[in-house]
């Protein structure tokens, strides 16, 4: 009986098979130990977990909701009270019962029973003296008005303030016993995916060096002959034909030699025959090895077509030589009306930059009521969304830089808007209290661009610092939004903080701006300044340039004149930003108090 190649091949594999049966059941077992415990983890133990956060972040509302209701007089249907009251009424019962089905899985008594017990004795007096304490104490707005008020404060600050410490205090010692539980859990699991690992490794070992024997055994009887079957399949892929013939074996792989050798030779006399087809000598004899040699009869076939081919291909080659001249006649109109497109949206936006610098206080009006001071105004496009203001009112001189969403022409347009805005509430209300100034421009912003609650309502806005200064009395009454004040004085720094709500983002008469008045002084310089400054990229490692080196920046330049000052901080924020792009529009308004 013949050892043919498939025994050979068979008997190896089988024995690879059988390795690789091993190995997927000692890793369906492993997994399955895997899959139980992180089960477990992910059903009882973190779940637990969250469920006492939960409790936690549930009992800590509860308290601050009870110690607004003992603090802040207010109606039964307040808010709070009715979110209060379902916490008690449903939501913290639902948790302790959750968390009491949870504990159940727990293994022992170890693992946070004892503590679970005291908790839920802890918040069931806990809730009863929120009830009865506070709750069905402070029951109306009269309430707060007789000794009720003085019984549910005593009992809040003597009795519930301590047990809700006790009670906190054993959730955070729960929380702790379950955390060291699952940690405990997720060390199992990954040493059991370890071991598993390990396990896989040895025997892959073992399936390699068994392999490795069949290989060597399969080389001595199978691959030499196959090697030189290959050999030859690769000069003829390379188009390289054999020196000599094959010497078939008595196997399949002999056949396979035989059918070889055969194979040689025909594409010996079809490459010949191509050639001479290529020389375009269509007289060439050519027989096909058979009646069923498809190459063969295609090469004659192609033989016959090849001329009309030609023919065919010429004329089409001249047809596209046409079509790729009209073509390009067609990009070239295409391409003139882009440019001339291009130039009519940059004349547009330069004529816009034209209207935007109309509403900019010329240089001979800043100089007139701030003789020392200096604007460094540096738009990101052509238009820019920040832009400064200054106006005079009786004896208040008014100044601002103004930060509007967004850059560019739709910057530019809000940047009219809050000028106009400025201007009206100062030219037309009379307005010289920046807070009210302030809240005149939001409801003149909000009523031109139809902010509303529908969809369509245009959400922009802007951030703004506004100073009124009073040379005569040596005020300064300011109002912000957003936008902080910086004071020099004596070499030092001050910060002085504004509203944090922007201009636009609420409904008039939601919030009132606030104004704020400080004593000023002979030499005092004040900076306001939009974010465009501190917030260029730049530097060695392309971060932003950042409020600390902005302050320092503005430290060091402090005893110059406010002309270098501004020349110093040009040529500081140029050199940071390099080869970077400027990101947002720059304004940077200093006033040096005369």
């Amino acid at each position: 009986m013949r050892f043919t190649v498939g025994k050979k091949i068979g008997a190896g594999f089988s024995i690879v098979v059988i390795l690789l049966l091993v190995v997927f059941l000692i890793t369906y077992i492993q997994v399955n130990n895997a899959k139980s415990t992180n089960n477990k983890f992910l059903t009882v133990d973190q779940p637990s977990s969250f469920a006492i956060n939960h409790l936690k972040d549930e009992l800590s509302s509860i308290h601050n909701y009870m110690q607004k209701w003992v603090s802040d007089e207010s109606i039964p249907n307040e808010p709070f009270k009715l979110e209060a009251a379902k916490l008690l009424d449903s939501n913290l019962i639902t948790d302790i019962n959750k968390l009491d089905t949870l504990s159940k899985k727990w293994k022992n008594i170890k693992g946070g029973k004892e503590e679970l017990i005291k908790i839920k004795e802890k918040l069931n007096q806990l809730i009863s003296l929120y009830n009865t304490g506070v709750r069905f104490v402070l029951t109306d707005v009269e309430s707060y008005s007789d000794d009720r008020l003085f019984v549910a404060q005593s009992t809040f600050e003597l009795e519930i303030a301590a047990l809700y410490d006790e009670s906190a205090e054993l959730l955070d010692q729960l929380v702790e016993i379950r955390s060291e539980i699952a940690n405990e859990q997720q060390a199992n699991n990954n040493e059991n995916f370890t071991s598993l690992l390990n396990l896989i490794i040895f025997i892959g070992i073992v399936i390699v060096l068994g392999t490795l024997l069949i290989a060597i055994f399969t080389t001595l009887s199978i691959t030499k002959p196959v090697q030189r079957l290959k050999q030859i399949l690769l000069d003829l892929a390379l188009g390289i034909f054999p020196n000599r013939e094959l010497r078939p074996g008595n196997d399949e792989i002999g056949e396979m030699s035989s059918a070889m050798n055969h194979l040689v030779k025909g594409l010996k006399e079809t490459t010949q025959f191509a050639h001479e087809v290529g020389q375009s000598n269509f007289n060439y004899e050519y027989q096909p090895l058979s009646d069923r040699d498809i190459l063969g009869h295609a090469l004659l076939k192609m033989k016959d077509e090849l001329a009309e081919t030609e023919r065919i291909l010429e004329q089409k080659v001249k047809e596209r030589t046409e079509e790729v001249v009209k073509q390009k006649d067609e990009i070239d109109s295409q391409r003139a009306k882009l440019e001339e497109l291009y130039n009519d949206v940059t004349d547009s936006i330069r004529y816009a930059k034209r209207l935007q610098d109309s509403i900019l206080p010329p240089e001979r009006i800043l100089k007139k009521y701030f003789p020392a001071s200096f604007v460094l105004f540096k738009p990101k496009d052509i238009v820019s969304g920040d832009f400064y203001w200054i106006s005079k009112y009786k004896s208040e001189l008014m100044f601002a830089a103004v930060d509007c969403t967004g850059h560019g022409v739709p910057g530019a347009f809000m940047s009219l808007v809050g000028a106009n805005g400025l201007n009206s509430a100062v030219n037309e209300h009379k307005l010289a209290d920046p807070g009210k100034i302030l809240d005149d421009l939001n409801k003149y912003a909000s009523e031109s661009l139809n902010k509303g609650d529908d969809e369509n309502a245009v959400r922009d806005g802007m951030d703004i610092t506004l100073c009124c200064l009073n040379k005569k009395e040596m005020k300064l009454r300011f109002a912000g939004a957003y936008n902080p004040l910086y004071l020099i004085r004596d070499k030092e720094l001050e910060i002085i903080k504004t509203d944090k709500f922007a201009i636009g983002s609420f409904k008039p008469g939601e919030k009132n701006f606030n104004t704020y008045e400080i004593d000023i002084k002979k030499g005092d310089k004040i900076y306001v300044f939009s974010d465009g400054y501190p917030d260029q990229f730049g530097g060695l490692k392309g971060k932003k340039f950042m409020y600390k080196q902005f302050k320092e920046t503005l430290l060091t330049t402090v005893n110059e004149s406010m002309e270098t000052q501004k020349l110093l901080l040009d040529q500081k924020i140029e050199a940071w930003r390099g080869t970077y792009e400027q990101v947002d529009d720059i304004v940077v308004f200093g006033v040096e108090v005369d």
